[in-house]
């Protein structure tokens, strides 16, 4: 079994083309930063892009070439059924990607385009779908190219959409704010947005942020925050979430470059 410490793409997907992956991760990254935003919008959250450059990687993977970038796929339905016949390699790559892929391919092309004054909008479950779409597939990718188990493919997808911040310096299992200047609010907020959409146990969060007193990080940072609406605090398990205003807050707030 091959296991990889790293989380990027170009070391998680040492071969590919530079071409193919660059796509693949700029659309991947796409759908996937639109969705955390509630940008649900087909033209937003476009799900084709990420289809086109998985398509391209399967031919790599299955024939060491592909269709080139520009050149459009005419019948993508009919483009993705030519994988079922590659009898040498597995059914994932035969049958489940291609479906799922033409399926949100039709998802982008086909929906939310023009609807009638009665019917109910479909964006957001359709965002809901090829968000969870993409990290199928992206899962199974990962599985197939280093042989992992699907909780170990999942979770370095994970890892993967975890926003690189070059404010927040990881070392070890810890991570600190090189922006000192920041109020320790600030800090947390930031924190929390390098993690979402994962959630971050208390404890976790007030040593990442150096605070010193705990029952005073708790009163005056975690319940002020969860009263404005910015993070979601469970105080019965000690669980803290961004929420979209947090998003926003962090976003448009705070400087996260150095």
């Amino acid at each position: 079994m091959s296991h990889v410490q790293t989380s990027n793409f170009s070391s998680v997907f040492p071969n590919i083309p530079k071409e193919v992956l660059d796509r693949l991760e700029s659309s991947y990254n796409n759908v996937k930063k639109n969705f955390r935003e509630n940008r649900f919008e087909p033209s937003e959250l476009n799900g084709a892009k990420f289809c086109e450059a998985v398509f391209r990687l399967l031919e790599w993977h299955t024939s060491k070439s592909y269709t080139r970038f520009g050149t459009s796929i005419k019948d993508f339905t009919s483009a993705v059924k030519r994988f079922e016949q590659m009898s040498t390699f597995s059914d994932s790559v035969r049958f489940h990607i291609p479906k799922i892929l033409d399926a949100l391919y039709g998802i982008r092309n086909k929906r939310g385009v023009g609807h009638l004054g009665g019917d109910v909008n479909p964006n957001q479950m359709d965002a809901i779908f090829v968000a969870s779409a993409c990290d199928w597939i992206m899962a199974e990718l990962v599985r197939i190219f280093h042989q992992l188990s699907t909780e170990e493919a999942q979770k370095l997808v994970q890892d993967l959409v975890t926003k690189k911040i070059p404010i927040i310096w990881k070392i070890g299992q810890s991570k600190r704010v090189l922006a000192v200047h920041l109020s320790y609010k600030d800090k947390a907020l930031a924190l929390l947005y390098g993690e979402h959409p994962r959630s971050v146990r208390q404890m976790e969060l007030f040593s990442w942020a150096e605070h010193s007193n705990i029952a005073v990080f708790k009163r005056d940072i975690l319940r002020t925050c969860h009263e404005a609406k910015l993070i979601e605090f469970d105080e019965a398990t000690g669980e803290i979430s961004l929420s979209p205003l947090g998003l926003t807050y962090v976003e448009q707030n705070i400087k996260l470059e150095l």
